[in-house]
């Protein structure tokens, strides 16, 4: 059996005064302190690597927790943010354009193939998550960190729940998910290769409860 934990990163400036982040955004003085808490929080854990998305904000995070834990890092794409329209990076998320182009993705999430603009649509953003999954799955240790986001977090969490299954409720039920994911928080999750529906996650993953914060 593997235990993960999935982690989301630690507070920037502009999560703190919701604006649409860049991929460099960097962590705040405070995210800094919230990632090393959490190092402070694993540090006696038997973890034997820290799995980070590539976007600079958990970077940092998993760097952060590596110098207390000393654990080796790997990084993977897989476990980015779900990737919003380009035109909304550095928007306030109360701007109109931000509500209007928000409303249109949230509207049409059920459409194959829909497309805004330059964002991941649900059906892709379905897909990564259960490539992600199955990547911690077919990797050789036991106990992971993952450090990654507040919504692919939320999505993670209802796909393990129902061991992969893609529907629109779930993916809207995930969005409410996100208020109570916090910076430095983390979802504890085990896997084993017993697999209850094949034709969906192979293994069973199953949730411990809700996200527990480390600062």
């Amino acid at each position: 059996m593997k235990t993960i934990y999935f982690l989301r990163h630690g507070q920037t400036e502009l999560n703190r005064v919701w604006v649409h982040q860049f991929p460099a955004t960097h962590l705040s003085n405070v995210g800094h302190e919230q990632a090393s808490a959490a190092g402070e929080h694993f540090k006696d854990s038997p973890l034997d690597v820290i799995v980070t998305s590539d976007l600079t904000r958990a970077q940092e995070t998993a760097k952060d927790i590596a110098a207390v834990t000393g654990t080796n890092i790997v990084s993977s794409d897989l476990f980015v943010e779900l990737r919003r329209p380009r035109r909304l990076w550095g928007v306030s998320w109360a701007h109109p354009k931000t509500i209007w182009i928000m409303g249109l993705l949230y509207l049409f999430a059920g459409r194959p193939h829909w497309h805004y603009a330059d964002e991941e649509n649900l059906e892709e953003f379905h897909a990564r998550a259960r490539r992600a999954l199955e990547y911690l799955a077919n990797r050789p240790e036991q106990n992971m960190l993952v450090i990654t986001h507040k919504g692919f977090m939320a999505n993670l969490w209802g796909r393990m729940k129902h061991d992969g299954m893609d529907t629109i409720a779930q993916y809207r039920r995930a969005l409410w998910k996100n208020l109570t994911i916090g910076n430095c928080c983390y979802l504890k999750a085990t896997w084993t290769n017993n697999g209850v529906d094949d034709y969906t996650l192979a293994g069973t993953w199953d949730v411990d409860g809700r996200p527990t914060c480390t600062s």
